[in-house]
């Protein structure tokens, strides 16, 4: 669904590991990370998550938006937003949320430990862009 070479530029890795997790009955993709290889641990460097059906109602999207300092989407990209991901105070990366228009299914990219001449909330912003037509808006 992403191009390798996109891939490689917001995480900084040419040579990485995809591990993905399907639907129960192996026909929807649910979630995928890239890892560093050789994959040691949890630090995935990008983290794509399909929610079907979104695990938060449209009625309290907005609170998770201003409780995170949330920056919509462009109009071309949302509905959705961006925030920083923070912990003990040291920016470790960006989530980009978006969701369908009715709010039934919801599409997460996370981006951590990039590099240092990237912006993250902008790959993650172009990864929802190109995603959301395939698994967002597909009805």
């Amino acid at each position: 669904m992403l191009s390798r070479q996109s891939v490689e530029r917001a995480t900084g890795l040419s040579d990485f590991t995809v591990e993905k997790h399907m639907s129960d009955d192996g026909k929807l993709l649910r979630s995928c990370s890239f890892y560093a290889k050789p994959h040691t641990g949890n630090a995935y460097r990008l983290k794509i998550r399909i929610d079907d059906p979104s695990q938060l109602p449209l009625s309290r999207l907005g609170g998770s938006r201003a409780s995170r300092n949330g920056v919509d989407l462009p109009a071309d990209a949302g509905p959705g937003f961006t925030f920083t991901l923070v912990e003990s105070g040291e920016k470790y990366g960006t989530d980009g949320w978006a969701w369908s228009r009715n709010g039934s299914r919801m599409l997460s990219v996370s981006l951590s430990d990039t590099p240092p001449n990237r912006d993250a909330q902008k790959d993650a912003i172009e990864f929802i862009r190109q995603l959301r037509p395939i698994v967002l808006d597909k009805d």
